[in-house]
């Protein structure tokens, strides 16, 4: 082969260069095709998991979402007007005007036991003993009132249902007058709760505990508990202890020379009242009642709660 031949190196050279351009152009198809095929697979994944969502997003689903979105605007609605009733807002109150109205709460509360025979500890004041004689500030004057008024609605049902005595009301200070807000206990786990003094971190729900110690016989105790969980007001009662007058059960034996319990008359009573003949009921006469006539000492600690949320409209 006669490499001098002009012809044959220029064609030689032409197709080496063409075959390197076709070769370029081959490797950037290949690369477009792959970028391409990537794309379209992403794209039919996607499209895959729409069609096997639920709901699907077509305008049917469309429009079960606004009938539901609707019902729930409804239902929350409903929960802040639930929620404002069950609460007393904010009064602009002056500081002069919470004493006066602690005052005047105050004797109510004592005229009433006075009436219905329930007792008080000396100096009782609603638990608000430092207001006694000296004004709170301005800034404290409004959650006060707030504060003032689930209290003493407590006292007045205690007072109502005839309890023994109401021992003292104890507040914990509110955040206004210096006091540090207290967090919500965590959820019950088997492991008592630790005590947190510090700020919630959610400003959604303000918690004002406090505690109340009072003296009622059994039945009256459940009815004051029942009291506290149907108030208006949304009332959590968190702990409460309960001290029986009598801390010895019942003996088993029962020394028969002693002198026995003036409880007969009583069931003669019960017997008479309802018609009953007394000297069918003169066997039974010597029984006896071995519990339920104790007093019982309470201490409950209670939980105001207010919900800081937008008004209903």
């Amino acid at each position: 082969m006669n490499w001098r031949n002009p012809f044959l190196t220029t064609y030689l050279a032409v197709t080496v260069v063409g075959a390197g351009i076709f070769g370029y152009m081959l490797y950037s198809s290949m690369s477009h095709y792959d970028e391409v095929d990537a794309s379209y697979t992403d794209a039919v994944d996607k499209l895959n998991k729409l069609q096997n969502r639920h709901p699907f997003p077509n305008e049917e689903n469309y429009r079960k979402y606004e009938a539901y979105t609707a019902d729930y605007r409804a239902a929350y609605q409903q929960l802040l007007g639930q929620l404002d009733k069950m609460q007393k807002p904010l009064e602009a109150i002056t500081p002069q005007t919470f004493q006066d109205r602690l005052r005047a709460y105050v004797s109510e509360v004592m005229a009433a036991g006075q009436k219905n025979g329930v007792e008080f500890e000396p100096g009782f004041y609603l638990g608000f003993d430092q207001y006694r004689d000296t004004l709170p500030s301005n800034e404290a004057s409004a959650p006060l009132a707030r504060e003032l008024e689930g209290i003493r609605t407590l006292a007045s049902r205690l007072v109502d249902l005839k309890i023994r005595k109401i021992i003292g009301i104890k507040r914990t200070l509110l955040p206004e007058e210096g006091g540090a807000a207290e967090a919500t206990p965590p959820p019950r786990s088997g492991r008592p709760a630790p005590r947190i003094a510090q700020r919630p971190a959610s400003n959604v729900i303000t918690v004002n505990p406090f505690e109340i110690a009072f003296v009622a016989d059994q039945a009256r105790l459940r009815q004051a508990v029942n009291s506290i969980t149907q108030a208006d007001q949304f009332l959590i009662l968190r702990t409460l202890n309960v001290l029986n007058s009598n801390t010895e059960g019942p003996k088993r034996a029962e020394d028969p020379s002693a002198e026995q319990p003036a409880a007969a008359p009583a069931l003669d009573q019960a017997a008479d009242l309802t018609g009953a003949n007394p000297a069918a009921a003169a066997p039974v006469s010597h029984m006896r009642l071995l519990v339920g006539r104790e007093t019982l000492t309470v201490a409950a600690r209670i939980e105001m709660l207010t919900f800081n949320l937008p008004a209903s409209k």
